[in-house]
């Protein structure tokens, strides 16, 4: 279990660091139509574009690995309850939850993605761009985070952390 687990966690952080890359794509292209803009009067009709794609594949690709980390937001009030049984049936609870919405995403995600690629959807700009790759990485990303929420559910029930701890303090920023 622990192997399907770990493989899960390394596709994660494969997802995170694509995601990376991708938010420095943004800058790049951003950067490189402000220069184009500038100095010669010259807009590259895809940068905003594209730019928004990378934003959402890279939201979506970075989920899962956010994730595993611990660095979505939660509300912690339950979570750091000084009742015993409390705190893990709250987050027993939330991952339960957390799996049927992300497993629903997937779906609807993938489904998306399929529709894309089935209907030979294009953007509707003159770049006209195949929408299956941006719908793709957002499908990924979703099948990514459903997976990792699912992780999360086996770590609790088998008594692991939820969270990589020694992640979240390589990655912390403080």
């Amino acid at each position: 279990m622990h192997k399907v687990l770990n493989a899960v966690d390394r596709l994660s952080r494969l997802a995170g660091f694509v995601a990376v890359l991708l938010v420095l794509m943004i800058v790049v292209l951003i950067i490189t139509e402000i220069i184009c803009r500038t100095l010669f009067n010259l807009s590259l009709s895809f940068a905003w574009e594209y730019s928004s794609y990378f934003l959402g594949c890279a939201i979506f690709l970075g989920a899962a690995f956010t994730l595993r980390t611990g660095g979505h937001v939660r509300v912690a009030f339950l979570t750091t309850s000084r009742i015993p049984g409390v705190a893990r049936t709250v987050e027993f609870l939330a991952t339960i939850f957390g799996v049927g919405v992300t497993t629903y995403l997937a779906y609807a995600m993938v489904l998306y993605a399929w529709r894309a690629w089935a209907t030979g959807s294009f953007s509707p700009t003159t770049d006209e761009t195949p929408l299956v790759y941006p719908t793709s990485g957002l499908a990924i990303g979703a099948v990514l985070l459903a997976l990792q929420m699912l992780a999360r559910l086996i770590r609790l029930v088998i008594g692991d952390e939820p969270d990589d701890r020694e992640a979240m303090q390589s990655y912390s920023v403080e």
